[in-house]
């Protein structure tokens, strides 16, 4: 596959994941394709590495990408798991132009539609509704983001798994066990055997 694609041939599944987020309309949509970039990568390769500064806004349009931090060696932490429809970025580095503590890298082979940070700013300056609509967009991912702190905090392993699987039974045959293990914030051990447990209890 080309490491380059026409952003056109996706317009029609863009729609459908940015209206879900801020009201897009088609037409302000269509407006918006000068200003943005798409992108192939490679299962396991890294798109921003540690270190680097986060030049790109992304929204997953195939395949699943993950943010995570190394802890050295071979630990990992992960703390974002991006499949079709969903945005991915390090919000850190990309909105205060500072150096990733964060990477992100392709789980699978995965097709990235992007907006880079200063054509991020151009766009805004340059629709009367730009603004507004990054507004609600951010309002959705911080909800988002404090549900996860709340369901880390305040439920158990058990129930966190349970949870994840019932919402996204997917994802146990596309994630790696030990990436799906950290994600949830449960050690492997302990995934392991409740994996077991729905196993033999769905037989």
């Amino acid at each position: 596959m080309p490491r380059t694609l026409d952003v056109r041939n996706y317009i029609d599944p863009l729609y459908t994941y940015v209206h879900q987020y801020t009201q897009l309309k088609k037409d302000e949509l269509m407006q918006l394709l000068p200003f943005l970039e798409i992108r192939h990568f490679e299962k396991k390769e890294l798109i921003l590495h540690a270190g680097e500064i986060d030049n790109y806004f992304n929204i997953v349009m195939k395949g699943m990408v993950r943010k995570y931090i190394s802890l050295g060696g071979t630990r990992e932490v992960t703390l974002q798991l991006a499949t079709e429809g969903h945005f991915i970025h390090s919000e850190m580095s990309f909105n205060t132009r500072t150096p990733s503590e964060l990477s992100l890298q392709a789980v699978e082979p995965s097709i990235l539609v992007r907006i880079e940070h200063a054509r991020l700013e151009e766009m805004m300056q340059t629709f009367s509704w730009g603004e507004a609509a990054g507004r609600m967009l951010v309002a959705r991912m911080t909800a988002g983001k404090e549900q996860r702190m709340y369901n880390m905090r305040m439920k158990s392993a058990k129930e966190r798994f349970l949870e994840y699987v019932e919402k996204h039974p997917q994802m146990m045959r596309r994630v790696p066990q030990h990436v799906l293990a950290s994600y949830l914030n449960i050690n492997p051990q302990t995934f392991s055997r409740l994996k077991r447990l729905l196993r033999d209890k769905l037989d």
